[in-house]
């Protein structure tokens, strides 16, 4: 089994609930290797790299920057993203534009729902099926979000309903 390079950015699968705050906020850390070491046991070669920590309301072109050289200098064929959904698809076309090495299957996935202590949080479901596409779809790079995987030019977040679409 090849090995799959996980890069974490951020977005609301990473955060988790502050009762002091009351509401979602980040920890100091990633929450997402301790997560899928311990419940996907069966991929122990897993790499993570930590971008950033933000909303991805915060995104810009310098963090974009920074994920397209995590993956041109990867040497996993499996990549996956972990990204906030508000600003995904604006990542998913920047790397479309702008990777050197396009031979590699890049996933970029996230959650509407924080995946830490919210029990209908899509975040668990939506990581392990981007997993299954990060090691089975085409070179190419890819959003993958409710059960569906979409081409970095072809997807879109509609707001009103809550999931991705074709654009």
């Amino acid at each position: 089994m090849s090995d799959i390079h996980i890069i974490l950015t951020g977005g609301t699968i990473e955060k988790t609930y502050d009762p002091l705050t009351e509401k979602p906020e980040f920890q100091q850390s990633s929450i997402l290797p301790d997560y899928l070491q311990n419940i996907i046991k069966s991929y122990p070669d897993l790499i993570f790299e930590v971008i950033s920590q933000i909303d991805s309301m915060e995104m810009n072109e310098i963090i974009r920057s920074d994920i397209a050289q995590a993956v041109d200098c990867s040497l996993a064929r499996s990549v996956i993203i972990v990204h906030g959904t508000s600003t995904m698809e604006g990542t998913a076309q920047y790397l479309a534009q702008n990777l050197k090495n396009m031979d590699k299957t890049i996933v970029l996935t996230g959650a509407m729902i924080p995946l830490k202590e919210f029990a209908m949080s899509d975040g668990g479901f939506n990581l392990g099926y981007a997993m299954a596409q990060a090691q089975n779809a085409a070179a190419g790079i890819y959003v993958s979000m409710n059960a569906r995987l979409f081409d970095a030019l072809d997807v879109t977040k509609d707001t009103r309903i809550g999931r991705f679409s074709h654009t």
